[in-house]
């Protein structure tokens, strides 16, 4: 008897444990593929991705539209639905802070092969405060270490 309420007891709080605890984090890269694919499959069922692109947005205008877009047929689950904000949003935030300054052209360069994005979106980051300081870049225009983050990812999977 006392054996089966300590079993029952134990599958209780295994339960009660979240299912994000059991398993390990997400590859960002992977979930950022995920997302670019889903949306660039999703969103030509209705029309060109160019439209769905322009202007860069926030992340929280990209969850509504999405939302939105799922309300006028969109076949997208909630999991895969944050997939795509996340690549919208990444995307919209390398639109509008990186490439006011150069084409992604630029950001490739001549070198072929893995590289570091990590590294580079954390230069990238310092001369935009150096720019800052200078008086060259308007104020408030950096970068908080999430956007550089999710702009290495986004970098690593649309440049590889």
């Amino acid at each position: 008897m006392r054996l089966r309420l300590w079993l029952a007891i134990a599958v209780i709080l295994l339960a009660a444990v979240p299912a994000t605890a059991q398993q390990p984090a997400a590859d960002p890269a992977a979930a950022m593929k995920s997302g670019r694919a889903l949306f660039e499959k999703s969103c030509t069922f209705c029309h060109g991705l160019d439209r769905s692109l322009a202007p860069p947005r926030e992340a929280t205008a990209w969850v509504q539209i999405v939302k939105r877009m799922v309300a006028y047929g969109a076949p997208l689950n909630a999991e895969q639905r944050s997939l795509v904000v996340r690549y919208l949003a990444a995307r919209s935030t390398f639109a509008s802070k990186c490439a006011s300054c150069h084409e992604a052209t630029r950001v490739v360069g001549d070198t072929s092969g893995p590289r570091d994005w990590k590294a580079l979106t954390e230069r990238m980051g310092g001369h935009v405060r150096e720019l800052e300081a200078q008086g060259k870049a308007p104020a408030g225009g950096g970068f908080t270490p999430e956007e550089l983050a999710e702009i290495a990812v986004f970098l690593q999977v649309v440049i590889p």
